[in-house]
């Protein structure tokens, strides 16, 4: 059975790979509450969301 939400929420994954996979590479600064978070935890986020995402839309397949 096909399930939509599952392929909206596979899509989502993988924006939100690619963002972080942006600010990655075109070294973006972020500041929250005046601290800067570095540049590492984007990889491994767009490395995570990848996976997720990559795994959820494989599933929805079976």
């Amino acid at each position: 059975m096909k399930r939509p939400a599952s392929l909206v929420i596979g899509i989502l994954l993988l924006l939100l790979a690619c963002a972080q996979l942006c600010r990655f590479f075109l070294k973006i600064n972020v500041v929250a509450a005046g601290a800067e978070i570095p540049l590492w935890p984007s990889a491994i986020a767009a490395v995570v969301l990848t996976v997720l995402g990559i795994w959820l839309l494989k599933e929805r397949n079976k």
